[in-house]
């Protein structure tokens, strides 16, 4: 099983202007939406520091890693 490590997380802007974080996972050509959206990329980096986002990749890898 692949860690969270084998992952690339990125702040990207929205055709909304708002800022999400988007994994990256092995095998997917597509970038996945974390789910959270920030009004800017300072607060989407911050998130990324709280267990919030450590669980929201945990399920995206589980979800896309079938």
């Amino acid at each position: 099983m692949e860690s969270m490590a084998d992952h690339k997380v990125t702040v990207e802007q929205l055709p909304n202007g708002k800022w999400a974080c988007f994994l990256h996972i092995t095998g997917h050509d597509e970038p996945v939406n974390l789910g959270r959206e920030f009004k800017n990329d300072e607060h989407a980096e911050n998130w990324l520091n709280v267990s919030e986002s450590v669980t929201a990749i945990e399920m995206m890898i589980r979800k896309y890693q079938k």
